[in-house]
């Protein structure tokens, strides 16, 4: 079974190092000749913006695409594909090119500029043999922005504080930025982590009361019946009678874990955009000045209320906020010394001091919602293991709140 295609080796065995690629395949050499066509890939570029590929300087991988436009590792036609299906990529795609055209009119965020994009098509099975084309990869291309992705160990402490205050201010920035209603209604559920309800009882809404209606769904889709299935099919678990207690415990604490609504405007639920997967591995840099011109890959955006925003940067490791809205690390190396474990604060000091900075109700909504938040990052971090001894942690603390909240059994 595979989900994508392997990177490809030169004779001597080493990995392909990615320069040349249009001069290797003028010549008939192409490393990639075995997996997908990359001829066809230069001549839809060249039909749909009507232009001519004349230099392919780089090309490498992510963890899904190959980066040279950005064209999936993996073709849904492919034998034996296990890879996301069909359902799952085609909202994937036009939901982020719908966020790349939204986000054009918002020139602080930087978001990269989309030139044209595609969804993979699926052929009727069987699928026997290696396509001969590459319609079953999405695609999308975009307008190159100055610099490159920055390798972190390179910059000095000033130039790294220069690249995270700039980060800061673009995260203040979505942070700050509203989308229309009428995008995020569309837009939510389908984005929604899982395990995900079929459908939200309420209209998408920035209220308390769509917020709370949106965790009690999310929390009956994730623990449902004593005996049902919980997590993911493979994982071949189900609800048992500990995490079926937890279910009701967080169910009696979620009414009193959204904070009032008040007559301030923006309010703490209003519904606001997440990168999912905001750092520096998706940024382009300048080597000269260290300036960022463009974030990228936001494949994993979703729409949140304010209340459950999370402002992390990736760089070696994630800088984030602890549940009293300061600046924290986490994915910590385990060989790290106390001079290095300084030093990763001293950088989530700097992103979180400018992002409060140009967002200033971003530590505020933090604060306000820290119960809220602890149960959100629970649900959306669970990864199918243990859910007995899982949940029922979670129960525990729920119910423990539920005590320093002088709630009553009858609540």
């Amino acid at each position: 079974m595979s989900a994508q295609d392997d990177w490809p080796t030169a004779p001597d065995g080493s990995e392909y190092n990615g320069q040349d690629l249009l001069h290797l395949m003028h010549d008939g050499r192409s490393p990639f000749a075995e997996r997908w066509d990359a001829g066809l890939l230069i001549r839809e570029i060249e039909d749909h913006l009507a232009a001519q590929v004349v230099d392919i300087p780089a090309i490498s991988k992510g963890s899904n695409n190959y980066v040279i436009a950005r064209l999936a590792r993996g073709d849904v036609n492919m034998p034996g594909y296990d890879g996301f299906t069909i359902d799952q990529q085609v909202p994937e795609v036009e939901f982020e090119a719908a966020v790349y055209e939204l986000l054009q009119s918002e020139p602080a965020i930087r978001a990269s500029r989309l030139l044209y994009h595609r969804v993979p098509v699926e052929r009727p099975p069987p699928h026997l043999e290696k396509p001969v084309d590459i319609v079953g990869r999405r695609l999308l291309v975009f307008e190159r922005a100055d610099g490159d992705m920055l390798a972190w160990r390179t910059p000095t402490p000033k130039q790294k504080a220069h690249v995270l205050a700039q980060s800061a201010t673009i995260r203040a920035a979505l942070f700050n930025f509203t989308p229309p209603l009428e995008f995020a209604a569309k837009w939510f559920l389908a984005r929604l982590f899982d395990q995900k309800p079929e459908s939200l009882p309420v209209p998408v809404a920035p209220t308390r009361h769509f917020c709370i209606e949106l965790f009690v769904s999310k929390i009956h889709a994730t623990i449902k019946s004593v005996g049902d299935m919980i997590g993911w099919e493979d994982d071949h678990q189900v609800v048992g009678p500990v995490a079926a207690a937890a279910k009701q415990s967080l169910l009696r604490l979620i009414p009193h874990i959204m904070p009032p609504e008040t007559t301030k405007k923006p309010t703490i639920y209003r519904l606001v955009l997440d990168h999912g997967d905001f750092g520096i591995h998706n940024m382009s840099i300048t080597a000269d000045d260290y300036r960022v011109t463009s974030v990228f890959d936001w494949e994993t955006e979703c729409i949140v209320p304010a209340i459950l925003s999370d402002p992390s940067m990736a760089v070696v490791v994630d800088l984030v906020t602890d549940e009293a809205a300061a600046p924290s690390v986490i994915r910590v190396p385990t060989d790290t010394t106390s001079n290095e474990h300084v030093k990763y604060m001293a950088w989530a000091t700097q992103y979180i001091d400018i992002l409060y900075e140009k967002a200033p109700e971003y530590q505020s909504t933090i604060k306000a919602g820290r119960d809220a938040r602890h149960l959100w990052f629970a649900l959306r971090d669970w990864r199918g293991d243990d859910p007995e001894g899982y949940f029922g942690t979670l129960g525990t603390w729920a119910e423990r709140r539920l005590g320093e909240l002088t709630v009553n059994s009858e609540e």
